[in-house]
């Protein structure tokens, strides 16, 4: 439907983006009390004055630039002699026999006759004027629809939301703002981000003798426009004019060297500075959208590429039922820190599991990666073992992994409390989140606790509710006046019937995080 449809959707996206960058002007007239429609002509006017005069710069010089060609002929017919003539030695003789054989392998045919058919002067007319109507009809489309979405943007916005849901209007609200302001920035930041291209690159072929090169330069800030294509297109431009206008490959390898010096601080230093994550898109989900809406639109649906692109990601982010597109689309995580380093485990992956590990400690720290990424790992490991997904060798390489990185990167603060014990409440999962605390508080990790002022019981989910009690029953058993922790691994999760559980036979206190149960075992 969105290619069938094309004549009218390519219109109405253009106008979509116009509006989108004409609104702040018209709002800001209308402030001023200028009136709806006077401001949005008065703005519309403007724009499309700006967009004909750039047209008609580009065309004035192209023509004059085309004026031109005939001068450099000779240098033309002179370089295609020299690319064509073969070099000595084995590369041209293996040129020559390809050419032998491209000559031999030729058919001949005898010519096809061509009769001319008499046309109308009404086919004629028709002819001449076709390649002009369907351009000039888009243009008259995308100003009118531009002109109605500037006068009628709240009915627009109302009619949208009445479509969508009355019940969503804060999800739509959001939606809208923000699929606008992302379009917004990033066509406000690639235009000065393009204009820091083709400035200094008209300056540039100017002095390096480049005729017109305030065309090249003004064609190189509109043509970055298009992701990928553009910039190639405007570099192919002045580069064969270079070769066309000089006797010599000096002035074609001066465009080349300054289009290589501009474009790489354009990519590798203003767009990092100055796009951040304006647009929101994963660099896939670039090259995908360009393929998929030019096979759609052709050049138009390039150009079109992004700005769609960002508006599909945002509907993704803020409709569950399409929240994929955000998902295959957007730079968000899409899996969490501790999913990341238990997939790395399942994978046997131990480079990439440290690689993880140190840069979490890094931003965030020690006890940061530890609560927050290995003991959920842990408890993600669990769950799989319960159900019978992990096998003895994964899970072996997941422990052992976890177990060298407690060992390498866990702080040791036998000062805190050695007089408190952690009692494992069931399996190795239990004993090396116990580990983990023992490292952080000096407490001893043991099974059989014995002169012990507080017993913390360490449980990872899923079954820690239940192993932790059975633990916690022993120690009341055994130790019928010592205070008694559980450390339930349970993170932010609710744990109010495991907590009514376990203080029925005598728990003392439940803590879900490291941080917790570690200030627990200080004041113990």
């Amino acid at each position: 439907m969105l290619h069938l449809a094309r004549d009218v959707l390519i219109p109405f996206a253009l106008a979509i983006l116009l509006a989108f960058l004409l609104a702040p002007a018209v709002r800001g007239l209308e402030r001023l009390r200028l009136g709806r429609l006077a401001s949005t002509l008065v703005v519309v006017a403007i724009g499309f004055a700006a967009i004909g005069a750039v047209g008609w710069i580009a065309a004035t010089q192209a023509v004059s630039v085309a004026s031109k060609l005939p001068e450099y002929r000779e240098n033309v017919r002179t370089k295609i002699r020299a690319l064509r003539h073969a070099p000595e030695g084995k590369i041209g003789r293996a040129a020559e026999a390809l050419k032998d054989l491209q000559s031999e392998a030729g058919t001949t045919q005898e010519p096809i006759a061509v009769t001319e058919t008499p046309t109308s002067p009404l086919a004629v007319i028709g002819e001449w004027a076709e390649p002009v109507a369907k351009p000039a009809g888009t243009a008259l489309a995308v100003i009118v629809f531009t002109i109605l979405m500037l006068l009628h943007r709240e009915n627009m916005r109302d009619r949208l939301i009445g479509v969508i849901g009355a019940g969503r209007i804060n999800v739509t609200t959001q939606a809208m703002g923000e699929a606008a302001s992302r379009v917004s920035r990033f066509l406000f930041m690639q235009l000065v981000i393009n204009a820091c291209f083709g400035i200094p690159f008209g300056i540039a072929l100017y002095f390096i003798g480049i005729p017109n090169a305030m065309l090249w330069g003004l064609l190189a800030t509109l043509l970055r426009f298009i992701p990928y294509a553009g910039v190639w297109i405007a570099i192919a431009m002045p580069a064969l004019l270079a070769i066309a206008i000089d006797d010599g490959w000096s002035m074609f390898a001066w465009t080349l060297g300054t289009f290589a010096v501009l474009e790489a601080m354009a990519v590798y230093v203003a767009e990092p500075i100055l796009y951040g994550r304006s647009a929101g898109l994963s660099a896939m989900a670039v090259i995908v959208a360009a393929l998929f809406w030019t096979w759609l639109w052709g050049p138009v649906g390039l150009l079109l590429a992004m700005p769609l692109t960002v508006v599909a990601t945002v509907v993704g982010r803020y409709v569950p039922q399409l929240g994929y597109l955000n998902t295959l689309l957007g730079v968000e995580p899409v899996l969490a820190p501790e999913a990341r380093f238990y997939q790395r485990l399942v994978a046997l992956d131990q480079e990439e599991a440290t690689e993880l590990a140190e840069k979490h400690i890094e931003e965030h720290g020690a006890q940061a990666f530890f609560a927050d990424v290995v003991v959920p790992a842990l408890s993600l490991a669990e769950r799989d073992r319960h159900l019978g997904e992990l096998d003895a060798r994964r899970e072996r390489f997941l422990f052992d992994t976890v177990g060298g990185l407690i060992e390498d990167f866990s702080e040791t603060h036998p000062e805190i409390n050695a007089a408190a014990c952690i009692v494992p409440a069931h399996d190795e999962a239990d004993r090396l989140a116990g580990e983990i605390l023992s490292r952080f508080t000096g407490a001893k990790l043991t099974d059989a606790p014995q002169d012990c002022r507080l017993v913390c019981i360490s449980a990872v989910p899923p079954h820690a509710g239940a192993h932790a009690a059975s633990a916690a029953r022993r120690v009341r058993k055994q130790l019928p006046e010592t205070k008694v922790v559980v450390a339930l691994w349970a993170g932010d999760g609710d744990i109010g019937r495991a907590t009514t559980r376990l203080q029925q036979v005598g728990v003392d206190q439940v803590v879900t995080r490291l941080p917790d149960a570690i200030e627990a075992l200080r004041h113990a």
